[in-house]
C-alpha cells in the first residue's frame, strides 16, 4: 500500500480537490478500495463513492455493508471532510480499536462524502445561499443573484429605505437586526440577495423568484408536496443525485447500517423525523438510544430525536420526506445523522442555549457570530459592508456572511472531536455487524453407505440479521437460508436440500439442521447459508 495523506482541517474542500484525493486513495490502497461514480449531476460533475473493502477478502457484492454520505445540503461541506477522515482510518490502520484486518475481509464500506457537488460547488465559489438546489425564474422585476460589484462572492445588499424592516445594531454596525414594531429612529434597511433585476420597470422588486430543492425532504417516507413540506420536489427520489443514491441502495440490501453528516446545532439525530416516538418499536428505541449514546459519547454532542431538534417556542419537528425516517420506516435499519456543528457553535454557544432561545431573540448570538470571525480573520468569512453604486438601484451597500460559513463547524472542533468520534462511531457500529458462522459440521454413517449430515449455523455479530424488529414487517427482508450442495457421487435423500430458517438473534440461539444422503464411494457435501445483512458462510465435510 502506498503513503496515504490525511485530510486536510484548514479549508473546505472544493470539487477538484475532493476528487484528486479520492483519486490518491484508491491508487495508493488498490486492493482495499476502489472509486465508483453513482452517475453525473445536472451540471456534469460525478457523485464519487469509495468501496472499501479487503478484496482478499472474496468477493465483495454481497457483503454487510455500511453506507456513509455527506453533504446533502449544499453549504454542509464539512460532512466531506468527516467523509475523508472516515476513509483516511480504515485505509490507514488507525482505527486500532477494532480488528481492521478481520473487518475489511468481511465488511465494505460504501461511503459518498459529497451527494450534492453541484450545490457544494456553487456555496464555496460563490458564499451565496443555497439549500441543495435553487432554480431561479428569469422574469421581470425579479431579483436574480449576481456578484455585482466584481469581488467574487455574491453576499447581501442593504438598501437605506423608510419602511425597512432591519437597522444596523448599535453595538456593531457590522449586525443587522430586526425593527421593532415601536422603533420610528432610523436609518432602516431593506436587505436582499446581491444582483440584478430582470426586466425591471421600476415596480416592486420580487426577491423570491427561485424554487428552492431541500434533498433532506425528498425521501419517500412521509414524504408530502411542496406546499405541505418545502424543498420536497415533484416526487419522492425526483432529483438525479437522489434518485442515484436510492438506486444503488435498493440494489444492495446486504447494506445494515446507513449514516449521514449534516451541519446545523451541533447533535447525533435519531428517527422520527415527525410524528411521536411512537413511531418507532420499543425494541428498537432501545438499540437506537444505546447506539446514539455511544455516538454522543465519542463525538461530544448531545442525542435527540429529531422531532425535538428545535427552538424552546417551536412545536415538534415535522419534517417529512426526511431520509432517517427512510431509513428506518422503509430499510428496516438504523439510520442516525451527525449534525456537526455551526458558526454559533464554534464560538462557543451551545446547542441547548441556542435551542432555549426564541426564534426571534436567535439574532442575539450573531455578536458571539462576529467575534468569532474577528478571532479567525484568516478564513474570510465575512464581506465587509462597503458602498457601491448599483446600476439599478443606485447607491446600496454589500456585505454580510459568506453563507457556508454560517453553517459548518469550527476547523478545531472538526479535526479534535466531531471527525474522529463520528469516524470511531462508524467503524464500531460497523464491528457488531450480523454475521452468519457455520459452527460445526458433522458426518455419521447410518448404515451401508448411507450418511445423516448436521450443521450448527449461527450469528455470531452483535446484531440480528433482521437488524431492526422493523424490518422483520418488510417483504424486502428475505429470511436467512441453508442449502446441501452434493458433491459428486452422492446422492440427497432428504426433502428441503435447501430451506430458510427465518432470522437469527444476535449471539443467541442457532438453528440445526439435518439432512440423509448416500455415498456408495464416499465423497463431500458443503452447508452454505446465506443472510442479507449477515453474509455467507459455508462448512465443507468428506463422508467417511
Amino acid at each position: 500500500m502506498g503513503e496515504l495523506k490525511a485530510p486536510q482541517y484548514d479549508h473546505w474542500y472544493g470539487y477538484d480537490e475532493m476528487t484528486a484525493y479520492l483519486r490518491e486513495v484508491a491508487e495508493a490502497c488498490e486492493g482495499r478500495c476502489r472509486l465508483h461514480t453513482l452517475g453525473q449531476t445536472p451540471e456534469g460533475r460525478e457523485i464519487w463513492m469509495l468501496e472499501i473493502a479487503d478484496q482478499a477478502g472474496g468477493p465483495v457484492d454481497g457483503r454487510p455493508a455500511y453506507f456513509v454520505h455527506a453533504n446533502i445540503h449544499a453549504k454542509e461541506v464539512a460532512g466531506t471532510t468527516s467523509s475523508l477522515r472516515l476513509i483516511h482510518d480504515l485505509l490507514s490502520g488507525a482505527a486500532d480499536y477494532v480488528d481492521l484486518e478481520e473487518l475489511l475481509q468481511e465488511v465494505v464500506f460504501y461511503v459518498v462524502p459529497r451527494l450534492n457537488p453541484d450545490g457544494a460547488e456553487f456555496a464555496l465559489t460563490t458564499g451565496a445561499n443555497i439549500r441543495s438546489r435553487t432554480d431561479e425564474w428569469v422574469e421581470p422585476n425579479c431579483l436574480v443573484r449576481e456578484d455585482v460589484d466584481g469581488d467574487g462572492f455574491i453576499v447581501d445588499m442593504r438598501i437605506e429605505r423608510p419602511d425597512g424592516q432591519w437597522k444596523a445594531s448599535p453595538e456593531d454596525r457590522r449586525i443587522m437586526v430586526p425593527r421593532e414594531a415601536t422603533d420610528t429612529e432610523g436609518p432602516f434597511y431593506a436587505i436582499m440577495p446581491e444582483g440584478m433585476v430582470h426586466g425591471w420597470d421600476g415596480g416592486e422588486i420580487r426577491v423570491a423568484c427561485a424554487r428552492s430543492h431541500d434533498f433532506n425532504r425528498n425521501w419517500p417516507a412521509n414524504w408530502h408536496q411542496e406546499h405541505e413540506q418545502g424543498g420536497a420536489g415533484d416526487y419522492p427520489f425526483s432529483e438525479p443525485e437522489m434518485r442515484a443514491l436510492a438506486e444503488f441502495v435498493y440494489a444492495h440490501p446486504s447494506i445494515f447500517g446507513i449514516l449521514g453528516f449534516h451541519c446545523g446545532s451541533s447533535a447525533v439525530l435519531m428517527p422520527p423525523s415527525t410524528g411521536t416516538l411512537d413511531e418507532i418499536l420499543p425494541a428498537d428505541r432501545k438499540v437506537f438510544e444505546e447506539l446514539g449514546e455511544r455516538a454522543a459519547e465519542l463525538t461530544g454532542l448531545a442525542l435527540l430525536p429529531t422531532i425535538e431538534y428545535r427552538s424552546a417556542d417551536s412545536p415538534p419537528a415535522s419534517l417529512k420526506g426526511h431520509s432517517a425516517d427512510w431509513g428506518y420506516l422503509h430499510m428496516g435499519l438504523f439510520h442516525f445523522e451527525i449534525e456537526q456543528g455551526n458558526i454559533y457553535n464554534a464560538a462557543g454557544v451551545k446547542t441547548e442555549e441556542f435551542f432555549a432561545a426564541s426564534a426571534d431573540e436567535r439574532h442575539l448570538f450573531m455578536k458571539d457570530a462576529m467575534r468569532y470571525h474577528d478571532e479567525h480573520p484568516e478564513q474570510e468569512m465575512f464581506v465587509d459592508w462597503h458602498e457601491f453604486e448599483h446600476p439599478q438601484l443606485g447607491r446600496v451597500e454589500i456585505g454580510g456572511w459568506k453563507q457556508y460559513w454560517m453553517i459548518n463547524p469550527s476547523f478545531e472542533n472538526l479535526r479534535e472531536m466531531i471527525a474522529p468520534g463520528s469516524a470511531r462511531f462508524i467503524i464500531e457500529y460497523a464491528a457488531r455487524r450480523p454475521r452468519l458462522v457455520i459452527s460445526d459440521v458433522d458426518v455419521a454413517s447410518v448404515g451401508e453407505g448411507i450418511y445423516r449430515v448436521r450443521a450448527r449455523v449461527m450469528n455470531d455479530g452483535a446484531l440480528p440479521t433482521n437488524i431492526t424488529q422493523r424490518a422483520l414487517s418488510l417483504r424486502s427482508l428475505r429470511p436467512v437460508s441453508v442449502e446441501l450442495e452434493a458433491g459428486e457421487g452422492v446422492e440427497v435423500l432428504s426433502l428441503g436440500r435447501y430451506r430458510e430458517i427465518g432470522h437469527l438473534p444476535a449471539r443467541g440461539r442457532s438453528a440445526e439442521l439435518e439432512w440423509f444422503v448416500r455415498a456408495p464411494n464416499g465423497g463431500e457435501v458443503t452447508v452454505r447459508a446465506e443472510s442479507q445483512k449477515g453474509g455467507r458462510a459455508e462448512g465443507r465435510v468428506a463422508l467417511t
